[in-house]
């Protein structure tokens, strides 16, 4: 039997709901204006306590300010204050060479060195580049540029003398690891960087991979090609060391490796979900397989091989992985300074997000730092891990 609802009771639950609707909403609003003003005031106290220490300094230091100094030391400062550890301020210089290192192309005397001590330590030379032809090698210390020892100089500042125009040139003193020391003019020149290196061990292709650029996968591809060519019997991929990266290329590589899929997702600040890697099968290796990975294997390296071992049944051997998952994307500015910050996660399809905890091989084989200094490039017999790869494969 159906009831009928007066008009009065209906008007009064109507405005009941309206009046539930708009204490919610003023609730809600609240809160969010609460949240907005206090992360206003918090800005502005840090806003005021910057202002009266420059105005304190300006005043009172008998020190002139170095005002370039100062902008960087603060926007390092602020960087560093949030809770990305691997967030970055970057000078111009810096992200100038950023962008080259990212390009695959750079304009230098083709070293590459990382700070020890109060050196700079040479830790790669690209073939046919200034720094070979004055056969500056691995292990090598830069103790002078252009007559100036770098002891009187900041390490990242003599890192970005080395760059320059073009045809320009810069003069350095080297030691050997005997203490030996000698004298080189270098003329700067476009180098492209050579990421991926192979060559051939017992009829399996070894590929090794010491960074992801925009030229890794046209280098990556060819080699592929080429070792396919030849019928090889299976391969080894090498991303022990590396690190560093943009994502761009990863697609493109796996699609000469692996079957149709979704790779990958990506997952951004407010919890968005995006497919990030997708291979459409129009080449798959269906040979055995091993990657070489270690605890500085990150981020791009680590997505490689995680992939190779779901979707192609690959081996890891080595060391447990970094555990970088995050993604980070670079806003430049006017000046030509830049921020990166990490803005999203990535996720392998088939497997655990790998964050912090890395990626576990399948066969580890652990090295100490005085063994991982007599590897070379395709060197089987010095190289444990990759005496333990080329078993893996020839035992599939």
């Amino acid at each position: 039997m159906n009831k009928k609802v007066s008009l009065g009771v209906t008007i009064s639950l109507i405005a009941v709901a309206c009046a539930i609707t708009f204490v919610l909403t003023m609730t809600v609003s609240l809160n969010m204006y609460n949240s907005m003003v206090s992360g206003i005031q918090e800005r502005e106290n840090i806003y005021n306590k910057i202002r009266e220490i420059d105005s304190f300094v300006r005043v009172s230091s008998i020190y002139d300010i170095d005002e370039e100094t100062l902008t960087d030391g603060i926007m390092t400062g602020y960087i560093t204050g949030t809770a990305d550890e691997y967030a970055r301020y970057y000078t111009a210089e810096q992200y100038y060479r950023l962008q080259q290192e990212e390009s695959g192309v750079i304009i230098g005397t083709g070293m590459e060195t990382q700070i020890t001590g109060q050196y700079l330590e040479v830790t790669e030379v690209y073939d046919g580049s200034p720094a070979k032809v004055a056969e500056i090698k691995v292990g090598d210390r830069i103790v002078e540029i252009n007559g100036q020892s770098l002891l009187e100089m900041d390490a990242e500042s003599a890192q970005d003398s080395l760059l320059g125009e073009e045809g320009t040139r810069v003069s350095v003193t080297v030691q050997d690891p005997d203490g030996t020391q000698r004298s080189a003019v270098l003329i700067r020149q476009q180098i492209e960087i050579q990421s991926v290196r192979s060559q051939l061990i017992n009829g399996y292709a070894y590929i090794r991979i010491t960074t992801f650029n925009e030229l890794t996968a046209e280098q990556f591809v060819e080699a592929v090609e080429n070792y396919e060519s030849q019928s090889v019997l299976g391969y080894i991929f090498d991303v022990r060391g590396c690190s560093t990266g943009i994502i761009a290329p990863l697609e493109q590589m796996l699609n000469k490796i692996l079957p149709a899929g979704i790779i990958a997702t990506s997952t951004v600040a407010d919890g968005t979900e995006s497919n990030l890697i997708e291979t459409d099968g129009t080449s798959v290796i269906a040979k055995p397989i091993a990657v070489l990975a270690d605890n500085s294997t990150a981020c791009v390296a680590e997505l490689f091989a995680v992939s190779l071992r779901d979707f192609a049944g690959a081996s890891l051997v080595g060391q447990i992985t970094a555990g970088k998952s995050e993604l980070q994307t670079t806003q430049s500015f006017k000046d030509g300074s830049a921020v990166s910050i990490s803005t999203s996660r990535v996720k392998p399809a088939r497997s655990e997000d790998f964050t912090d905890k890395g990626l576990t091989p399948e066969y580890e084989v652990e090295v100490t730092a005085e063994q991982a200094e007599m590897f070379e490039l395709g060197d089987p017999e010095n190289d444990f891990q990759l005496q333990r790869a080329l078993e893996v494969v020839a035992a599939e």
